[in-house]
């Protein structure tokens, strides 16, 4: 098991975060085409990096083995809408662990370092999403013990023989 260290992301991280944020998107896209990046997709991203990483809202960070980034998470401050009772949750954008450290424990620190910032804030609940096809990716998370909350269903309007 690698040695790792989870810590808030910096400026200096910029262009190695990006790169593993790149390698999400294209692993997104392999299992469902709809996840395709956007043509402006990292210009997009280098503009949110630099409020993430000092937006009190925000929590983006790294885990970091022999001076290189292996992963990362991304998470905010998130309310239900006004109709429901308002309880503080925490969402979580993004998890990413490269391939070759997967099944180390890294993601699950990753995780446990958010838990523990929403427990500081006040936040009753983390809420995440995960594409269906995701097997790896539910199988985690329910190790994490997340559970279904909703069901977020899609109805192609292309190519529909009705």
């Amino acid at each position: 098991m690698a040695q790792v260290t989870i810590r808030p992301a910096c400026r200096d991280d910029a262009e190695a975060l990006e790169t593993l944020w790149w390698k999400l998107l294209e692993e997104q896209a392999a299992l469902d085409p709809i996840f395709a990046p956007a043509e402006d997709a990292r210009r997009r991203w280098r503009n949110d990096f630099v409020l993430w990483v000092r937006d009190r809202m925000h929590r983006l960070l790294v885990a970091e083995h022999a001076g290189e980034l292996i992963g990362f998470i991304s998470a905010h401050q998130w309310s239900p809408p006004p109709i429901y009772r308002q309880e503080l949750e925490v969402y979580i954008d993004e998890l990413y662990v490269r391939p070759d450290y997967r099944r180390q424990g890294i993601g699950a620190q990753l995780v446990a370092a958010v838990r523990a910032w929403a427990q500081e804030i006040g936040a009753v609940r983390l809420r995440l999403g995960v594409l269906a096809a995701n097997r790896e990716g539910m199988a985690f998370w329910e190790r994490q013990q997340a559970r279904p909350f909703s069901i977020t269903l899609t109805i192609p309007l292309t190519d529909f023989q009705g």
